[in-house]
């Protein structure tokens, strides 16, 4: 099960109601400090809090991808008697409200209205009383459980109706954020021993043992990056080599010297920060939502189209769906390039791009954009990537006054 669109209120800079809708690629933009990745660490949370397997609603540390350091760090104004709001939309329609608060009578944060509908459950709320400890519902009183956003029922009354679609609502949700600073690689790694890996890490740091794994199988997905690499990287291919077993070793040539292999910590860190990115893209579909910060980092200009192509592919051949946080023009100028033509696959409903801006309270707010097939943008915000622009202008100015000088 994937997550359709997500609404939240309160929620960090984010005072007023905003609504992100997800589709195979969304690309969030914005200044920094504008709230992109508190946006793009928020599915991590959700994770854990549709898993059913946490005791409090949400976590601010998700598998090492911290949100804040206590509740009041992600509540707007770092008010913690206000209360966050989350709208989440399924696949399927279903829908599911959470409303968390945090008394301060209460050690942890709580759940102070909670919501589900989907086709054959219409509306089914409850809501907690502070007076009491308890949750009301049309009139009667229930002793509630929660496991993250899943409600275990306890009461002595009346049958409750059945709310057994939950668990195969939010067991499969999987989110697999790769932060901004990838892993400096290893001169060489040793196999952990784990076959299957779901996640490639915050750092990335699994995509050495993912690669190492694959050596030992049919060694397509090696071949894949490799490939890739050569493609895309000024024909350096990359390989896997065991020759100082039980030490591997990701090694980098080129086709027309084979022979001369250059360890991947001795090359440029583009190299190795794009790794876990492109074994990612390459990996088999598993329904996870892949969450990237800044793809483009340490990557020379030319090759963040590259990257945009790289996942563009990914998400037609692999089903994977992304939300990629970008500073990069040239990586957005590649998906509409993409989308206008029509030897690529890649089609306008794609690609959403939300911009983060601010109104004339300086409020944030998401500012949504789409492309259609002739890769133009339904909107556009005043400043955004216009830098080159400006400095060329600046720089006119500056030579005419020298001219007049002279």
């Amino acid at each position: 099960m994937k997550i359709k669109k997500l609404s939240f209120k309160n929620y960090k800079a984010f005072p007023g109601i905003q609504t992100i809708e997800l589709k195979p690629i969304t690309v969030l933009i914005g200044k920094n400090s504008s709230g992109k990745s508190s946006i793009a660490k928020l599915f991590t949370m959700l994770e854990n809090s549709l898993s059913g397997e946490i005791d409090v609603p949400m976590l601010l540390n998700n598998n090492e991808v911290c949100l804040g350091g206590e509740f009041r760090d992600l509540v707007y104004n770092q008010d913690p008697s206000t209360p966050i709001e989350f709208n989440i939309v399924f696949e399927d329609d279903s829908k599911m409200f959470v409303s968390i608060i945090q008394p301060i009578s209460s050690p942890s944060p709580i759940i102070l209205k909670w919501c589900h509908k989907n086709k054959s459950l219409d509306d089914f709320c409850f809501t907690y009383d502070e007076k009491n400890g308890k949750y009301e519902r049309q009139g009667l009183t229930y002793d509630i459980n929660f496991k993250g956003f899943i409600p275990n029922f306890i009461h002595s009354g009346d049958d409750i109706e059945d709310l057994s679609t939950l668990d195969n609502l939010t067991k499969n949700i999987k989110v697999d954020y790769i932060g901004p600073f990838r892993l400096v690689p290893p001169r060489g790694f040793l196999l952990s021993g784990k076959q299957e890996y779901y996640k490639m890490g915050i750092f990335g740091e699994n995509a050495y043992n993912i690669l190492g794994n694959n050596m030992l199988r049919d060694k397509l997905l090696v071949k894949q990056v490799g490939d890739w690499y050569e493609k895309n990287f000024d024909g350096w291919n990359l390989e896997v080599s065991n020759a100082l077993s039980p030490f591997n070793q990701i090694l980098l040539h080129k086709s027309e010297n084979p022979d001369v292999k250059i360890n991947i910590i001795d090359v440029g860190q583009g190299m190795s920060q794009a790794l876990p990115l492109v074994v990612r893209a390459f990996m088999e579909d598993d329904n996870s939502l892949v969450v990237l910060e800044q793809p483009e980092l340490h990557l020379h200009p030319a090759a963040h189209g590259d990257m945009a192509e790289l996942f563009a592919n990914s998400t037609l051949t692999k089903n994977h769906n992304y939300i990629i946080e970008t500073h990069s023009e040239n990586f957005i100028l590649r998906l509409r390039k993409l989308i206008a033509d029509d030897s690529s696959k890649l089609q306008p409903e794609d690609v959403i791009i939300y911009s983060i801006e601010h109104d004339e309270s300086n409020e944030p707010y998401l500012l949504e954009i789409t492309i259609n097939n002739k890769g133009e943008l339904s909107d556009w915000p005043d400043g955004v990537f216009t830098e080159n622009l400006d400095e060329i202008q600046a720089i006119n100015r500056v030579l005419k006054v020298d001219k007049k000088k002279a």
